[in-house]
């Protein structure tokens, strides 16, 4: 899951790089953040709730049952997915102005095509996890992320626009949707679970709201920025080549989450000891690389990307800071503990905040203002939900945390990003 999870966002990343280097003018660049944008907007906060849902009930399916319980997940995503993509191409028009701040999108239709049939994508990633295939996942992976680096960046550097890649991304997406029905031919069976499926609904629904607010969280920056700056497509690529975080900390921070999701769920208390060490690994490994990132970005930042983006690097070291709540894991435990009302309620907290911080300081601050609010709102939120866990649960933090490294490593990440002015 960790490697599938660095494979995406592996593949997000070096698409801008090598868009910024092409002759593509920053404009059709912006257009095609805003359509990454507006994805996010339409499908994260459903995909992940209902994702995270089935992760920790499956295992209490009856395992004869578990082949056409999957088959029922899928059909239900393809429909919910259908939706969603039509009812958003007939709202359009003001839907559009809405989030981005323009009157129209170019290339949005095959954009919303590509959306719905890339839901495979986050089926078959997940539903490997459940077959334990995870040799098949890595190969997927790597093929189909390879494969989406191509389709968008070859048109670009022959010169052919933006349209013919939005138009590669979505043949892309019909080859996966093929593929999930043919491991869903050898694999699931055909048929309706009607009990698995209500339990796993009434499951979700609080996750889902939980990732809606969480995906309003994060699709109000962009917005904000949007607004505050008349839906300029120039800055609004700076702001988005900046908020980018570490490259690797949010895929391996939710790939360990979700891949802890199904054993803690099984079993609480031989879990969490293991929760707690392998949470270590990966702040020896993101710790010191986004300090060492944060301090070096004026030197290779803009030879990475390109001297347009220079403005970025200021945005790209405050969202650097995020890593500081990311390595803390309590919402992982109170899922499993089926805890996803209070998961749902803190949300909230954290979205007040981030609007009322992003709005307080997007005026004097601008784009920093922007990213400062969305790390204090996101630390905020993560150690809420470790005093709840305690309190409500009685599980520490230090028993799933390494409480004494995180403290001393957080400590240094502030020194450093204070050294950046």
């Amino acid at each position: 899951m960790q490697g599938n999870a660095l494979s995406r966002q592996g593949s997000a990343i070096l698409i801008s790089i090598l868009l910024a280097k092409t002759a593509l003018p920053k404009e059709s660049i912006g257009w095609y953040e805003q359509l990454l944008y507006l994805g996010y907007v339409l499908t994260s906060f459903w995909v992940t709730g209902f994702m995270q849902a089935l992760l920790s009930r499956f295992s209490k399916v009856e395992t004869g049952q578990r082949a056409v319980f999957l088959t029922n997940v899928a059909l239900i995503f393809g429909s919910i997915g259908a939706a969603l993509t039509l009812g958003f191409w007939w709202g359009r028009h003001w839907l559009v102005p809405l989030l981005t701040g323009q009157a129209d999108l170019p290339f949005l239709f095959p954009f919303l095509l590509f959306l719905w049939l890339n839901l495979a994508t986050f089926l078959l990633e997940n539903f490997y996890l459940l077959w334990d295939r995870p040799g098949e996942l890595l190969w997927f992976a790597g093929l189909t992320y390879a494969a989406q680096i191509a389709a968008v960046v070859y048109p670009a550097w022959m010169g052919w626009g933006l349209g013919p890649a939005i138009w590669a991304l979505a043949g892309l997406g019909g080859l996966r949707f093929l593929w999930l029905l043919i491991r869903l031919s050898h694999l699931g069976q055909w048929g309706w679970q009607r009990e698995a499926v209500r339990r796993w609904l009434l499951s979700a629904w609080p996750l889902v709201l939980y990732a809606a607010v969480g995906t309003m969280s994060l699709a109000f920056d962009p917005w904000l920025v949007n607004y505050h700056f008349d839906g300029d497509p120039d800055i609004f690529a700076i702001f988005r080549y900046g908020a980018r975080e570490l490259p690797l900390a949010m895929a391996l921070a939710a790939a360990f989450g979700t891949a802890m999701l199904p054993a803690v769920s099984a079993n609480l208390q031989e879990a969490l000891p293991v929760m707690r060490r392998k949470s270590l690994r990966l702040y020896h490994l993101l710790f010191p690389l986004t300090l060492a990132l944060m301090l070096s970005s004026p030197y290779w930042f803009t030879w990475v990307f390109s001297a347009a983006f220079e403005d970025s690097i200021p945005v790209f070291n405050a969202f650097l800071l995020i890593l500081v709540s990311r390595m803390l894991f309590p919402r992982t435990v109170l899922i499993a503990l089926d805890a996803n009302r209070a998961v749902f309620y803190f949300s909230l907290v954290e979205l007040l905040l981030n609007v009322v911080l992003g709005f307080l300081l997007v005026v004097p601050f601008g784009l920093l203002g922007v990213a400062w609010a969305t790390v204090i709102a996101y630390t905020i939120d993560k150690l809420l939900l470790c005093l709840y866990l305690y309190y409500r649960f009685g599980i520490a933090p230090a028993a799933y945390t390494p409480v004494g490294w995180w403290g001393s490593y957080t400590l240094l990440l502030i020194i450093g990003y204070v050294l950046t002015f």
